[in-house]
């Protein structure tokens, strides 16, 4: 009875680091998909080729900040935010190294000239002067103008500290 119950308890546990292995597998490579730019499209997608269109545009937002280029992050919003954005941009790009990663991006209502996303971002201070590095919530609203996507609007939300 006793080598039963061993056995048994035995076989549970091997089982439990079993399930725990292929979990940690399958996280380290979710995040190398993801520090290699590769973030799968999930969500509410009515038009796979418009979705991917989308996230090309934040995509390109995001490679922009990484490299300080700001011509080319303005050209990825609508054309009423970008003057604003500009002359926050260069404040922030003259005092700040950072680095964006995508993490994630999920359609939450997409129509013909509309796309409502939900991302996970992460933000890394590359720099030194003090910047919390952290993972956020980003709501994107994307519209489409003269047949290309831009961002109107980004609020963050849900951000965690790392």
């Amino acid at each position: 009875m006793l080598k039963k119950g061993f056995i048994a308890v035995a076989g549970l546990l091997f089982l439990v680091l079993i399930v725990n292995y292929f979990n940690q597998a399958q996280e380290i490579t979710d995040n190398i998909q993801q520090e290699a730019g590769q973030v799968e499209i999930t969500g509410k997608i009515k038009d796979e080729t418009q979705a991917q269109a989308a996230l090309a545009v934040l995509q390109t937002n995001l490679t922009a900040a990484n490299e300080k280029d700001l011509a080319l992050y303005i050209q990825t919003l609508v054309p009423e935010a970008r003057e604003a954005t500009k002359s926050e941009l260069e404040k922030t790009f003259a005092e700040y190294d950072l680095e964006h990663t995508l993490l994630s991006f999920e359609v939450m209502k997409q129509t013909d000239d509309l796309l409502q996303v939900k991302t996970q971002q992460k933000t890394i201070n590359l720099g030194k002067n003090k910047y919390r590095n952290h993972i956020t919530e980003a709501h994107h609203t994307f519209v489409k103008e003269d047949g290309q996507w831009l961002i109107k609007e980004v609020s963050m939300s849900n951000t965690q500290f790392i």
